[in-house]
């Protein structure tokens, strides 16, 4: 198990994983929303690339001891919080690997940050579509303390976290029993449920969402890997298609899997990134 490091930035607390050789290329990863982490992200793929690439996967502000933001923040809050990691890392370019709400933060990097990323590797990615399923009736839900009581269930509840994680999966037999409690260490995590409720509030206005780097795809010029789920529930496959033939050096490797590809199908999505990586690498240099 792979065991988190700290570090105080302007007074607050940053965890994160950090893999590999100092002196290989840089390659970040970014975890998503709910009550997802570095470690349950990122445990599968950490040893694919540490023996190649110097990893660093923090967690999000609220999540596994990261300083809280305490208010609504959406992801461009989030692009700010991670250049000032980078800056107090020393990492000045490096790959990106994030996944839904990691993914849109990977994606507002190249758009506002081009030269501070080398290559992107968008997983099952928000930032792409201008609303969310159900949207309208999603906003309005996200204002009551709905969240707050499915977390407390599903922190009481084994049955319950199991049935909310096989419906993000396209294939519920891929769920073992070891993943669901990687999950019920990481919702024990009280704070988790806060911060992605702030997430979803500072995101979401009653017509859309605040973030929609659709406009800026075609102006990044960095090589690209989308990755998506042919059963994706949240980001409609359609909309990753559409975003990786805007951009002009990107391609889209589509999985039999849901929202949580490195985790349901860890050996092709694995296999997918470290080859992505290495061809990058060859060509150029992730640094």
């Amino acid at each position: 198990m792979h065991s988190y490091r700290s570090i105080a930035i302007a007074g607050r607390d940053v965890t994160f994983l950090q893999e590999g050789p100092p002196d290989t290329p840089r390659v970040v990863l970014l975890h998503g929303g709910g009550f997802d982490n570095a470690a349950l992200s990122w445990r599968m793929l950490l040893p694919k690339l540490m023996p190649d690439y110097a990893v660093i996967a923090p967690n999000w502000p609220g999540i596994g001891g990261s300083t809280a933001f305490g208010r609504p923040y959406s992801v461009s809050d989030l692009g700010e919080w991670l250049i000032r990691l980078l800056d107090t890392k020393g990492i000045d370019k490096a790959g990106f690997v994030g996944v839904s709400m990691g993914g849109a933060a990977s994606l507002w990097m190249a758009a506002n940050h081009p030269d501070r990323v080398s290559a992107l590797v968008p997983v099952a990615t928000h930032g792409v579509t201008p609303t969310v399923p159900y949207h309208f009736l999603s906003h309005l839900l996200m204002k009551l303390p709905i969240n707050a009581l499915s977390y407390s269930v599903m922190r009481r509840s084994r049955k319950a976290l199991r049935a909310m994680m096989s419906s993000i999966f396209a294939d519920p037999t891929k769920l073992t029993d070891e993943l669901v409690e990687e999950a019920q260490e990481a919702i024990a995590d009280a704070g988790a449920g806060e911060a992605f409720t702030h997430f979803q509030r500072g995101e979401s206005t009653p017509s859309g969402l605040r973030t929609d780097l659709r406009g800026a795809l075609a102006a990044m010029p960095q090589p690209a890997l989308f990755i998506h789920g042919t059963k994706d529930p949240l980001i409609p496959l359609a909309s990753v298609r559409q975003a990786a033939s805007t951009m002009p050096n990107a391609k889209l490797a589509v999985l039999d899997a849901g929202h949580w590809p490195m985790r349901e199908r860890p050996q092709e999505f694995n296999a997918l990134v470290a080859s992505f990586l290495q061809g990058v690498r060859s060509r150029s240099t992730i640094s």
